[in-house]
């Protein structure tokens, strides 16, 4: 599991409201974090956990559960998530039902120092139906001393049974010096006008922006720009991308169709007459110009129309990446018709 940061930068005021919520003894038992990807919901849930732990500790025993916290090491904390299959070295396509039936040990287990208990689930749009509907039965038997929090990037994913028994918060995006504020004090990295570029791109998503940087996947959306400028169904390009994102891990595959969905939805938008200046402070919009330029809307709605209805099935199933990412492409025939 990837390191959390122990500060937050966004939504302090609900954080400052669920903690109080739980001193009142009025914290719903099951909550749900949403909101765009990479904006730091697991970030909140286990701030709230340490703000939480931190008010009912006494000794001066609260340094000792904030190490455990971040040390992912808390005998009252559960955080599940997708796990890792090291024979196919990568992580599995979803979070299974064996890993929802585990929590029953957990639940019978005697509290650490009274402290209430806590299950992260990251994320929630992750669990396969099976999982869902065990841990539907699990949400309707918790007991009054553990709290559930799950967090989801698409809220439609979740089961409407889940979702009914679940208090929603939405996790609003940092705005643009709060984003600035997270990604340097996480990383060594300054170039403003790059944060900015990287803030456009991602919608406001530290976590996507770092994932970009570290897998310096920044040059993806020149590429893909450059390909829609040629208006080409077959090209050396074109032929060059695929090879290079079929070889992606599949995380790094949904940076690339996040990138192309970002610029398939705003092309559409610029063709459709919107004023997109105002919208970005870099020159994000003079390179979707010239792409929408060359690119007309029954190409862009036909890639948009084929990721949305096999996007999933890619994951699920895992299909071959190569083969999926021509036919994203072949929809550039459209142009001549």
């Amino acid at each position: 599991m990837n390191s959390i940061s122990k500060n937050i930068f966004t939504n302090k005021n609900l954080i400052n409201n669920l903690k109080n919520l739980f001193l009142n003894n009025s914290l719903p038992n099951s909550l749900i974090f949403y909101g765009h990807k990479g904006i730091g919901k697991n970030t909140l849930a286990f701030y709230l956990i340490k703000e939480i732990y931190g008010n009912l500790s006494i000794d001066n025993q609260s340094k000792h559960h904030i190490n455990l916290i971040y040390n992912h090491t808390h005998p009252n904390i559960r955080y599940i998530t997708k796990e890792y299959d090291p024979k196919k070295n990568k992580f599995k396509n979803s979070i299974l039902i064996d890993q929802i039936r585990k929590l029953d040990n957990f639940f019978y287990q005697t509290s650490s120092d009274a402290m209430p208990k806590f299950v992260i689930i990251d994320s929630a749009d992750d669990l396969n139906l099976n999982a869902a509907n065990s841990l539907l039965k699990v949400l309707e038997e918790s007991n009054k001393n553990t709290f559930f929090i799950l967090i989801t990037h698409q809220i439609s994913n979740i089961i409407p049974t889940i979702r009914s028994r679940c208090i929603k918060y939405n996790i609003s995006k940092p705005n643009s010096e709060e984003f600035k504020n997270i990604i340097t004090f996480n990383n060594e990295f300054n170039n403003n006008q790059d944060l900015d570029f990287l803030y456009d791109l991602t919608n406001g998503s530290p976590g996507i922006s770092v994932n970009i940087i570290s897998d310096n996947l920044k040059e993806l959306y020149y590429s893909i720009i450059q390909i829609f400028e040629q208006k080409k169904p077959i090209s050396p390009q074109i032929k060059e991308l695929v090879n290079q994102v079929s070889e992606y891990s599949n995380d790094q595959y949904k940076i690339f169709l996040i990138l192309l969905k970002f610029i398939l939805i705003n092309i559409a938008k610029i063709n459709l007459q919107l004023n997109l200046k105002k919208q970005f402070s870099t020159d994000i919009n003079n390179h979707l110009k010239k792409a929408a330029s060359k690119i007309n809307n029954n190409t862009t709605f036909s890639i948009l129309d084929f990721l949305n209805k096999n996007e999933n099935d890619l994951f699920i199933y895992n299909l071959d990446k190569r083969i999926f990412s021509l036919n994203i492409f072949s929809s550039l025939k459209l142009i001549n018709e």
